[in-house]
């Protein structure tokens, strides 16, 4: 009796472990720990059903979806972007991806609202997510970074690539501003102008090699000959960062002075008091902050026949308008007397408050 209960129990013991092998063996590889399991991608699910997509009018694979609250359309990077000839390049250490055509290179991370676009810096409405293994990007980045049209429907995505739309006249692909240089700046890699107010304000003109620079003649010119004070004219892209001051590219800078002056000093402040000699020249006394480490916080500056005054896009400005409170830009020469303040020579002033426009 005791040798068939032991043999039983055996037998007993050795069907369950038959048992259990097999279900390890029949749980999904899913659920296996995984190299890549320490991974944790940025992942979104579609907040609605598939969109379609069409480029130029033909159905493509993939699909869309909206995400945010339907605050934004998602659209796959990888398809989308070699459809329109753009290569792109994937990074799995940052999860980001390098597009290319030509002279033209973006970037973007999952993640990430900010992008990068031809080396300046750009943000989208939502962050790109990856979703069902593949890098998604809001719409905005394919109107503004690919340079194609989209027009969104409840059941459809529509993409027309430039070669498909009515050609556009040169000049309604850029636009042109007008302003005195407050600041240049050559750090060996980036160099940039900022021209129509000093710091926070006024516009950042990032300049490459292909950059032109050229007198109002035509005259060809280089980086080097740009000055403090100089108005130009810039031709720049229509792509700005929501920085401030807003940053973007130039393509030409024109210097509208009849002559070339040299290096001067500036000073953005307010007019604290005005004096009239016996000859009719005013001199301001201004009181704010330099533009440079040789510039004054505090200075008169000496009017004369020849000292030009503009507005912030450059502008000329009725001398009597200006009075005691108005702000200005007053650019210099180096000689200075060592009175405190000192007194230097006005080549121009540049006046940021709104006067009142003349009847």
């Amino acid at each position: 009796m005791n040798t068939t209960l032991r043999t039983s129990l055996a037998m007993l013991a050795l069907s369950t472990a038959i048992i259990a092998s097999g279900a390890a063996a029949a749980e999904p590889a899913a659920s296996q720990p995984s190299a890549s399991a320490n991974i944790a991608p940025i992942v979104s699910s579609p907040q609605a059903s598939a969109i379609a997509i069409e480029i130029d009018g033909a159905l493509q694979p993939g699909a869309a979806y909206q995400a945010h609250g339907g605050e934004a359309t998602m659209l796959p990077l990888r398809a989308v972007a070699e459809l329109l000839g753009y290569t792109v390049k994937w990074s799995q250490a940052d999860r980001s991806a390098i597009i290319s055509k030509d002279d033209m290179s973006a970037a973007v991370t999952a993640g990430a609202k900010e992008y990068g676009l031809n080396g300046i810096s750009a943000s989208l409405p939502a962050a790109p997510e990856l979703t069902g293994g593949q890098l998604h990007v809001p719409s905005a980045f394919v109107e503004n970074a690919l340079h194609a049209s989209v027009a969104i429907s409840a059941d459809s995505v529509s993409i027309t690539t430039q070669a498909q739309q009515p050609e556009q006249p040169l000049q309604q692909q850029t636009a042109q501003t007008t302003g005195v240089i407050t600041a240049i700046q050559d750090d060996g890699k980036y160099a940039s102008v900022h021209i129509q107010g000093a710091w926070p304000d006024g516009l950042v003109l990032k300049v490459s090699e292909d950059t032109v620079y050229q007198r109002a003649d035509g005259t060809k010119l280089q980086w080097s000959d740009l000055r403090l004070g100089m108005t130009v004219k810039a031709e720049h892209s229509l792509a700005m960062t929501l920085s401030l001051p807003p940053q973007t590219g130039a393509y030409t800078l024109t210097i509208l002075d009849a002559e070339l002056p040299g290096e001067l000093l500036g000073t953005a402040g307010t007019i604290e008091e005005i004096r009239t000699d016996e000859q009719g020249h005013a001199s301001y006394l201004v009181k704010g902050q330099g533009l440079t480490d040789l510039s004054q916080n505090d200075i008169v500056l000496r009017l004369s026949d020849d000292t030009a005054i503009v507005d912030k896009k450059g502008k000329p400005v009725e001398p009597g308008s200006i009075e005691q409170g108005t702000k200005v830009i007053g650019f210099y020469q180096p000689v200075m007397t060592k009175s405190l303040p000192a007194i230097s020579q006005a080549v121009k002033i540049v006046v940021e408050t709104e006067l009142p426009q003349q009847p």
